[in-house]
């Protein structure tokens, strides 16, 4: 008999976990399909996500924020983003197209910066960049070669990260199906002061 066929691994570069960003106009609409229909969640609602980042886009700074949405299926992150004002972004083209659903994948490497190299080296171009106060960029969005076809997001791996995110996939580990399927918070401090998650 032949021996089985191994799946291929996922590229080092690009660490081990990754998010599948949904856009969507209808925010209500798409978390009760996902957690009525689907039977994923609980969502965590971050109501305003841009925090005290600056955010570029296509070159120009831009006051785009955003509410985002954040599940598990497994170690698949789920992402629901809807934007909440009319500034220019990734997201905004997305929708004013007629589109809405996937908009990208995203990665969180170890070594973000090298991660972000390889990729421009690659036939990625950069369209999107967060930056944290004190100047260090923490996200950046990618429009990707032909066989890809959505953006691709690169995220660091940060302990912070790290732990919110823990949190979040603690909470659909252990969810019932069917208590408190949405948890709305102002922010993400506002979630991280609620206690939900926590071990």
């Amino acid at each position: 008999m032949p021996s089985a066929v191994k799946p291929p691994k996922m590229p080092g570069f690009l660490g081990k976990r990754a998010q599948l960003g949904f856009v969507v106009a209808d925010l209500d609409a798409a978390l009760d399909y996902w957690t009525g229909t689907l039977g994923v969640g609980p969502f965590v609602v971050i109501e305003s996500s841009k925090g005290d980042r600056r955010i570029v886009h296509r070159g120009r700074e831009t006051d785009m924020d955003m509410t985002l949405c954040f599940a598990y299926m497994g170690d698949i992150q789920i992402e629901i983003i809807r934007q909440t004002n009319d500034a220019p972004s990734a997201y905004k083209e997305f929708t004013d197209r007629g589109q809405s659903g996937l908009h990208h994948i995203a990665f969180w490497p170890e070594d973000f910066d090298a991660a972000c190299a390889h990729l421009e080296a690659s036939g990625f171009t950069e369209v999107t960049s967060f930056y944290m106060p004190d100047g260090t960029r923490n996200v950046a969005y990618y429009e990707t070669p032909r066989a890809v076809g959505s953006l691709v997001e690169i995220v660091p791996m940060t302990p912070a990260r790290t732990a919110y995110f823990s949190r979040i996939q603690r909470l659909s580990e252990t969810w019932d199906g069917s208590t408190r399927p949405v948890r709305r918070f102002a922010d993400r401090a506002a979630f991280l002061a609620s206690g939900e998650g926590a071990a």
